[in-house]
């Protein structure tokens, strides 16, 4: 979780809080390692993971500075939260600065660079989505247990993601809107999204 913070709210989460989901504002940010499943092919397993633990602590980084969790880490991809356990009013704002921030420090990690078919090193680029809403937050399942945050805004995040080109933090509408004076001629455009009805507007912003 989060380096400040016992992991109680996470391991005893039903205990401490007396129900298994909470329905909480939130941010969530998905961020992803592009062509992983290639890089992997072609690249030594040392090399692969190295990479991977510069991706990790990059994005760690960038989430505890500005109080969020890093709630999982899914291959080549992490989801993480803001605004649980530790509650910002400006949690949309801070999700995004570590966006931003997570790919300014990609783009510095030597680890994070691979030879092409020429010789030559290019960086590995991470797609970054975000998304804010009301979702719910706890205990799934019984017979294992975990602690995470589902529901229509964590599903349009992770959409929001995948469609992210290198380099980019791809924001929703709902985002944009409390965050644009930190890009104020970001480009807007309506993307299909796999599972979401009708185009959803989304902005592209750069570190």
């Amino acid at each position: 979780m989060n380096p400040n913070l016992c992991t109680i709210c996470e391991t005893m989460f039903t205990r401490v809080k007396r129900r298994k989901q909470l329905t909480i504002p939130a941010t969530v940010l998905f961020a992803d390692l592009r062509g992983y499943t290639s890089l992997a092919q072609g690249t030594e397993t040392g090399e692969v993971v190295g990479m991977l633990n510069e991706f990790y602590d990059a994005c760690a980084a960038a989430v505890w500075e500005r109080d969020g969790i890093v709630n999982k880490f899914i291959g080549d991809a992490v989801l993480a939260i803001f605004n649980f356990p530790i509650l910002r009013e400006d949690h949309v704002r801070q999700a995004v600065l570590a966006g931003l921030d997570l790919q300014q420090r990609c783009a510095e990690k030597k680890r994070l660079r691979v030879i092409d078919a020429h010789g030559e090193t290019c960086p590995v680029g991470i797609g970054i989505g975000i998304h804010t809403g009301f979702a719910s937050i706890g205990e799934v399942g019984t017979a294992y247990k975990d602690f995470t945050i589902i529901g229509s805004m964590v599903n349009l995040a992770s959409r929001i993601q995948g469609t992210a080109q290198p380099g980019e933090v791809l924001v929703t509408e709902e985002v944009y809107r409390q965050v644009s004076d930190l890009c104020p001629n970001a480009e807007s455009h309506a993307y299909p999204l796999k599972g979401i009805e009708g185009p959803v507007t989304a902005y592209r912003l750069r570190a």
